[in-house]
């Protein structure tokens, strides 16, 4: 019978067993590493004297040579066994301490992982709270805080009669946003999805229906903005030809070019709701504004179409660069406009007069109101949302809606659209369209150009009912808002 020693792995030349453990080793080995290791029995933490230690006869019995001199062949093959007997011991002492190194290392890292996450998840409770705190009070207070002074317009000379009638303006805007807020919200609350609204199935057997060739010039060919009319009969467009045009899709002709600005318009809009009698706003990098009034020869019946038209009305300088947005008050008595240069100003939709205005440290690219009209949405070209309050003058929140893209370019806001319930809020960059819970300051869904195998997003929109977000690539994807599914 032969016996392999535990610590040595050879077979032992006197072995002897453990009576605790059972384990096998070479007496003279196990002897040395009780000796250095106070009494403890190897790869265990049992005590171990030399009465726990019995000796195993072997029949023959192994019987060592003597030691001859340092002078012979086995002299040395014995001096170099026993060096070898200790480097093995020393191994095997370096292997058990290694592993519980290891062992206490890994614990001591778990345990500083898991404080590190409870910290954090507890620091971002904290501030999700002082947050909507924030947003609460001055919700809450924008009813009830007095007018701050605002920002007046550039001039001159300014006597007393004329400061008067700039207040009075200011007070009839602030006291017009929040009538306006308080009837709209008490309407959204008791507001029923409409009987005629689009269904989720019908929406999935959508297809093209139709298609315009080119409604600008050939020279400078691009549609930058378009807006439909309340009835979609009437197409308004701006493009990179300098004009605006509208189009009537009921008799499939343009029925109106409007002229006047000399780069490319990056904005147009119908006010309240649009029309053959409705008044237009548009908006151009040559940093103008200009209000457009219908012809009297517009009417439902149809003239002559070379007799239609609309004329301009007022042409506002009031930005130093271009101008990149526009936005409709809901009570259609005001507009807001947004420049590269960060200002923005609400105007009078009648004169054209700027009411309120002010500045943001940050390029603008996009404007939006808010359902209510209390705050507007602020796009910047570096990759925020902001979300302003008109009357307190201060930003309410700031929304890092590009915060994957690393490209100036990709981090571009090319849209903003708040919903109908008054807290999602969509944001477009060339490269996500995520939409934000805003009482939590987070974002609930997102998009990427992989999920829905886009080039490059351009805008996103909620529907009126505010149960349906279409967003616009190189083709449209339409998701209902319960569950984000896609249609």
């Amino acid at each position: 019978m032969s016996f392999i020693c535990s610590l040595s792995g050879e077979a032992p030349a006197e072995p002897v067993v453990s009576t605790k453990t059972g384990r096998v080793y070479e007496k003279r080995l196990l002897q040395k590493y009780l000796d250095e290791n106070r009494q403890r029995e190897p790869q265990t933490d049992h005590e171990l004297s030399s009465d726990d230690v019995i000796p195993i006869h072997r029949d023959p019995p192994t019987v060592k040579p003597r030691p001859p001199t340092l002078t012979s062949i086995p002299a040395l093959l014995s001096t170099f066994q026993n060096e070898w007997d200790a480097l093995v011991l020393e191994t095997f002492s370096l292997k058990q301490q290694y592993q519980q190194v290891r062992q206490e290392l890994s614990q001591a890292l778990y345990q500083n992982d898991a404080a590190c996450r409870v910290v954090a998840r507890l620091m971002k409770e904290r501030d999700d709270a002082r947050q909507a705190l924030a947003t609460l009070q001055a919700q809450v207070s924008a009813f009830e805080a007095p007018v701050p002074q605002p920002s007046k317009p550039d001039v001159m000379d300014v006597d007393a009669g004329e400061e008067s009638v700039v207040v009075d303006a200011v007070q009839a805007y602030y006291e017009k946003a929040a009538e306006t807020a308080k009837t709209l919200s008490k309407s959204r609350v008791k507001r029923e999805v409409p009987a005629d609204l689009t269904s989720a199935d019908a929406w999935k057997k959508a297809k093209e229906s139709a298609t315009i060739g080119s409604l600008h010039t050939t020279t400078k060919p691009g549609i930058i903005s378009l807006d439909l009319d309340q009835s979609a009969a009437l197409l308004l467009t701006g493009g990179n030809d300098n004009h605006a045009e509208v189009y009537s899709r009921t008799t499939d002709t343009v029925i109106g070019t409007l002229k006047g600005h000399t780069k490319r318009v990056t904005s147009a809009l119908w006010l309240a709701g649009g029309g053959l009698s409705a008044s237009i706003i548009t908006a151009s990098a040559d940093k103008s504004v200009r209000l457009w009034t219908a012809k009297p020869a517009n009417s439902e019946e149809g003239k002559d179409v070379r007799s239609m038209g609309w004329t301009k009305k007022n042409i506002i300088k009031h930005h130093t660069s271009e101008v990149v947005g526009l936005s409709i008050h809901p009570s259609a008595e005001y507009f807001a406009s947004a420049a590269a240069d960060g200002t923005w100003a609400v105007h009078e939709t009648e004169t054209g007069d700027v009411v309120v205005s002010g500045s943001l440290d940050s390029p603008l690219s996009q404007v939006a109101y808010h359902p209510d009209g209390v705050f507007l949405g602020l796009g910047t070209s570096d990759g925020f949302a902001k979300i302003f309050d008109l009357k307190q003058q201060q930003v309410l929140a700031t929304l890092d809606v590009a915060s994957t893209c690393e490209s100036e370019e990709g981090r571009r806001v090319n849209g903003l659209h708040f919903s109908e319930n008054g807290y999602y809020f969509a944001t477009v960059t060339n490269t996500e369209v995520a939409v934000w819970d805003l009482r939590k300051q987070k974002k609930t869904q997102s998009w990427s150009l992989e999920d829905l195998s886009a080039e490059r997003f351009v805008d996103a929109r909620f529907d009126k009912s505010g149960k349906y977000l279409a967003v616009a690539a190189q083709d449209i994807h339409v998701f209902r808002v319960k569950g984000w599914l896609p249609l």
